[in-house]
C-alpha cells in the first residue's frame, strides 16, 4: 500500500511539474530589473521618475491583463494561452535589450501583459487536471514564483559583472521562457480536455458581489505591502544605517522566505473550509515584523532584531500571497467562476498596489521621513485583515 501511495505521489510530481516551470518564467523578468537599474538607465539617461516606470509599468500591465484573460480564454484553450505567455515573456524580454528607449518601453509592456496571463491560467489548470490536490499544486505554483524571484534578484548584479553588461544578463531570463515553451508543448493530461472556456465571462456579476470585492481588495492590500517593501527596504534600511550588501541580503531573505511558506500555505488552507484563523494569523506576524521594522528605522532601536524582523515581514507576505490565489479556487462553484474570479482579483489587485511604492515614495519626499510611509503600510494592512476576514469564510461564489 505505501508503494502504491509513493507511486501515486511521483506520478502526480511529474504530472504537475511543468506548472511549476510555468510559475518559474513569471517574476525572473521583473525583479531582474531592480539590481541593474542604475545601468540600464546610464545607457538611456532616464531620469529617476522614467527609470521608475521599468518597475511599475509591470505591475499596472499585471492588473489591465488579468482583466482581459477571460475574454482570451473565450477564445483559445488554458494550455494554448499559456503559450501565448511564454511567447510574450521571450519577445518582450528580447525588445527591451535593443538600444531604443521606445522598444524598452515597450518590451517591458509586453513583459507585463505575458506574466498578467501566467498568474491566471495555472490555476485555472491545476482546478481542471488535479481537482484532488489543489494545494499542493497551487503550493508547488506559488513556491516557484517566490524562488524564482529571489534567485532572479540575487544574481542579476553578479551576472552582468561576468558577463560584461546590463543586457548579457537579462538575455538570461528572456530566454527562461523559450526554454519552458518546449516543454510546455509537452503537457497533456489524459483524464481531462484543453478547451476554452466557452461560458461567456460575467464580470457584471461580480462586480455586484460583495465577497468579490473582498477578495480582490484583500489580494490588493496585500501587494502593496509585498511591492512596497520589495521597492523599498533596502533604502529604508540603508537610511537607518545599514550597509549596502546587509540591506540586499535582508530583503533577498524576505523574498526567499516565500518558497517554503509558497509550499507549505495552500495545502494548509484546503484542509479547512474556513480560512479566518489563517488570514488573522498571517496578518498579525507580518504586523510584528513591521512594528520592529519601525522602531529601528525611526528610532534605531534594537538594530541585531531586524534580522528576525525580515523573518516576520517575509512570512506575513509569503504567506498571504498564495493563500489569496487559493482563495480564488475555494470560493468559486465552477471552472467559469474561478476564471472571472482570478481575472476580477488580479486585475483590480494590481492596479490598487501599483499605488503603494509611489505613495511611499511621494510620503518620503513630502515629509522627509519614512514614519507616514510606515503609517500607509499600517492602514493598508487594517484592509488587509478586514477584507481577508470576510472572503476567508466558507461561502462559494456562483455566477
Amino acid at each position: 500500500m505505501s508503494e502504491t501511495n509513493t507511486q501515486v505521489k511521483q506520478d502526480f510530481i511529474w504530472q504537475a511539474l511543468p506548472l511549476f516551470f510555468i510559475a518559474m518564467t513569471l517574476r525572473p523578468m521583473t525583479t531582474s530589473v531592480g539590481p541593474v537599474l542604475p545601468e540600464i538607465r546610464d545607457d538611456f539617461g532616464l531620469s529617476a521618475t522614467a527609470g521608475s516606470l521599468l518597475s511599475t509599468l509591470p505591475i499596472l500591465m499585471f492588473g489591465f491583463g488579468a482583466l482581459l484573460v477571460p475574454r482570451l480564454l473565450h477564445r483559445v484553450s488554458p494550455n494554448k494561452a499559456i503559450s501565448i505567455s511564454l511567447l510574450a515573456l521571450a519577445l518582450g524580454g528580447h525588445l527591451r535589450l535593443l538600444p531604443f528607449v521606445v522598444v524598452l518601453y515597450l518590451g517591458t509592456i509586453i513583459i507585463g501583459l505575458g506574466v498578467a496571463i501566467g498568474n491566471v491560467v495555472p490555476s485555472l489548470i491545476a482546478r481542471r487536471d488535479f481537482p484532488k490536490r489543489i494545494g499542493g499544486v497551487m503550493g508547488m505554483i506559488a513556491g516557484a514564483i517566490s524562488f524564482s524571484a529571489a534567485v532572479a534578484a540575487l544574481i542579476t548584479y553578479p551576472l552582468a559583472n561576468r558577463l560584461g553588461s546590463w543586457r548579457e544578463a537579462l538575455e538570461v531570463w528572456a530566454i527562461l521562457p523559450l526554454i519552458v515553451f518546449v516543454i510546455w508543448q509537452l503537457y497533456r493530461n489524459p483524464h481531462t480536455k484543453d478547451e476554452p472556456l466557452s461560458t461567456p465571462h460575467n464580470m457584471k456579476a461580480l462586480l455586484r458581489n460583495p465577497l468579490a470585492w473582498s477578495l480582490m481588495l484583500y489580494f490588493g492590500f496585500q501587494s502593496i505591502n509585498f511591492h512596497s517593501m520589495n521597492t523599498w527596504l533596502p533604502t529604508i534600511l540603508r537610511e537607518a544605517g545599514t550597509d549596502p550588501v546587509t540591506a540586499g541580503k535582508q530583503l533577498a531573505v524576505l523574498v526567499l522566505i516565500g518558497l517554503p511558506t509558497g509550499l507549505f500555505v495552500p495545502p494548509l488552507a484546503a484542509r479547512f473550509t474556513s480560512q479566518v484563523g489563517l488570514c488573522i494569523g498571517f496578518v498579525a506576524i507580518f504586523a510584528i515584523g513591521l512594528a520592529g521594522t519601525f522602531s529601528f528605522a525611526i528610532y534605531g532601536l534594537w538594530p541585531s532584531a531586524m534580522w528576525l524582523w525580515v523573518v516576520l515581514l517575509g512570512i506575513g507576505l509569503g504567506s498571504s500571497f498564495p493563500l489569496a490565489l487559493t482563495l480564488v479556487l475555494l470560493r468559486s462553484g465552477s471552472p467559469e467562476t474561478a476564471r472571472d474570479l482570478g481575472s476580477f482579483m488580479q486585475g483590480g489587485g494590481y492596479l490598487i498596489s501599483a499605488l503603494g511604492p509611489l505613495t511611499l515614495g511621494f510620503l518620503r519626499d513630502a515629509t522627509n521621513s519614512w514614519s507616514a510611509a510606515f503609517l500607509a503600510l499600517g492602514l493598508a494592512l487594517v484592509g488587509q485583515l478586514i477584507s481577508g476576514v470576510i472572503v476567508s469564510r466558507p461561502v462559494v461564489i456562483n455566477e
